[in-house]
């Protein structure tokens, strides 16, 4: 415990009750469990953004990572800081049964956060179509590029699930440890009074439950002290939405916030002066990109696509604006695919000369090209757009750039535009990345931004096949079309994500945006 936090807990606890002689009073008329937990400190953390949804199948952005984890479990767990090894989670043992079956043994005992004992009907229904699955479910578009293989839950037993999928998946395991994957309360769901309800308070296993939540102010999570895997180390944990970063440092060095998310890379320095402050943070398993709309008449050329990405100097960008602190891509892959990573695949660098000749070959008249970028969703975005604004100029684009005040008039269909974005890996194969992003079912084809139909077929090989050597073969060429023929988005860096934090917190992020605060003795979470 922080010696810091005691004194000041105990202070608070002392002015309240008339002085320390009444807390020890108060402290001993409490019930034990209470006294736990009036013992433990609580974490206050400043993010940019709260999520208007804590459900996660109907939220895909850093906000939700941020804060959704500590409520939520999975069946295989994630060590993001052991080279993403695949532990025990809510299941205590899986295995293929077939090609399509997987068997799934529950841990028994879980307690919920509503005080039920979590069953094989509590799993079966969190990929179940009310929630997921049926066409009218809330959560039915989202969730099909992240689920869509898995057709049915079978429940054998109170303990035993069987995973049925509608064709051979191959990263089934990894599915089931990835974002949308996560085990909720059937009878809590149904028992909300609306789905609208169940997003605001919903009821899961993590090692914290929602105590309230006001949408763009504050959540605050209580300490789930049934929890399976250990006492959960603060006793509650306070989200605070602090738009402005300047904001947000300035109430971590006056000690309102312990932790804060977000910080820019030109702010690093500052955060790191103050002797009782530290940053932690770097490469995530994100990308920043670009992604170009093929409606627009002059983008939907994709020699002109081509041109824009080798129009970009990324090293510039990074070493500018990052201060050399997160690394470069190799196109559209995560060095973490391990043997599906294509090594020999050479993603598009900075041309400005052959950039100038695509332009050339495609007659480009000079018409202006919108560039719809947020002021500051991403770190530096609005900087780093400039900068790559600047750099298509150069080469003779005539780029209109438009600051727009949310995501609203962004992730619009058929839309005609330049928009920036990231990629997360949400499991450690191209089927959580490019695949998941810009395949079928994704939210870029919903939209209608983009579409390859031999792109689509080699992704249904990755996507079902259980032959590694098909598989790679599928993506290599995946890669080569994304990359240089016919370009949807282009990849610009890692996505680092830094944090300042006080320097007596003992937390450390992991390459995962998954922001989470649960008990670490056992090494599972």
């Amino acid at each position: 415990m922080n010696d810091k936090h005691l004194t000041s807990h105990f202070e608070l606890l002392g002015r309240i009750s008339g002085g320390f002689a009444a807390a020890a009073l108060f402290l001993s008329a409490m019930p034990v469990q209470a006294q736990q937990v009036a013992d433990r400190p609580r974490l206050t953390v400043a993010v940019q953004e709260l999520p208007d949804s804590l459900e996660p199948v109907m939220k895909t952005r850093t906000s939700a990572f941020q804060v959704v984890p500590s409520i939520f479990d999975f069946l295989i767990e994630t060590d993001y800081s052991d080279n993403f090894d695949r532990k025990p989670g809510l299941a205590t043992n899986w295995k293929r049964i077939d090609e399509r079956t997987m068997e799934v043994d529950l841990r028994p005992g879980v307690v919920m956060h509503d005080g039920r004992v979590m069953t094989a009907e509590d799993v079966a229904f969190s990929f179940g179509p009310q929630r997921v699955s049926g066409e009218d479910a809330p959560a039915y578009g989202p969730s099909r590029a992240y689920l869509k293989t898995i057709e049915r839950v079978e429940v054998v037993d109170e303990d035993t699930v069987r995973f049925v999928t509608s064709k051979p998946d191959p990263v089934l395991e990894a599915r089931l440890s990835g974002w949308m994957s996560q085990v909720v309360s059937k009878k809590a769901f149904q028992e909300a009074e609306s789905f609208s309800d169940w997003e605001r308070a919903p009821v899961s296993t993590g090692p914290y439950k929602v105590q309230s939540f006001k949408t763009k102010d504050e959540l605050v999570l209580a300490a789930h002290d049934d929890y399976w895997d250990g006492t959960p180390p603060y006793s509650t944990i306070r989200y605070v939405e602090v738009p402005e970063q300047s904001s947000r440092i300035a109430g971590l060095v006056a000690g309102d916030y312990d932790i804060i998310t977000d910080i820019d890379p030109d702010q690093l320095e500052l955060v790191e002066s103050y002797g009782d402050l530290e940053v932690v943070g770097g490469d995530t398993i994100m990308t920043r990109s670009i992604r170009f709309s093929t409606n627009h008449p002059v983008l939907k050329d994709p020699r002109i696509r081509l041109a824009l990405s080798l129009a970009i100097d990324r090293q510039a960008i990074v070493d500018s604006l990052w201060d050399g602190r997160v690394g470069l891509t190799n196109g559209f892959q995560f060095p973490y695919y391990g043997e599906l990573y294509i090594e020999e695949h050479k993603g598009p660098g900075y041309d400005p000369d052959r950039a100038r000749e695509l332009m050339a070959e495609a007659d480009y008249d000079g018409s202006p090209i919108p560039y719809r970028v947020l002021e500051h969703w991403y770190p530096v975005e609005l900087p780093t757009s400039e900068a790559i604004a600047a750099m298509w100029e150069a080469v003779g684009f005539n780029i209109d750039m438009q600051v727009q005040a949310s995501w609203d008039t962004i992730l619009v269909e058929n839309p005609a535009f330049i928009h920036n974005g990231a990629t997360l890996m949400n499991i450690p194969d191209p089927v959580g990345g490019l695949w998941r992003v810009y395949g079928e079912g994704s939210s870029i084809d919903r939209r209608n931004q983009w579409r390859n139909e031999e792109f689509n077929k080699l992704g249904n090989v990755l996507e079902t096949s259980l032959d590694p050597q098909a598989r790679r073969d599928a993506f290599k060429r995946m890669l080569q079309i994304v990359d240089w023929e016919d370009v949807p988005a282009t990849e610009l860096h890692m996505r680092g994500a830094f944090y300042g934090k006080r320097a007596g917190i003992d937390w450390q992020p992991t390459p995962a945006p998954y922001l989470d605060f649960g008990p670490t003795d056992t090494g599972v979470n």
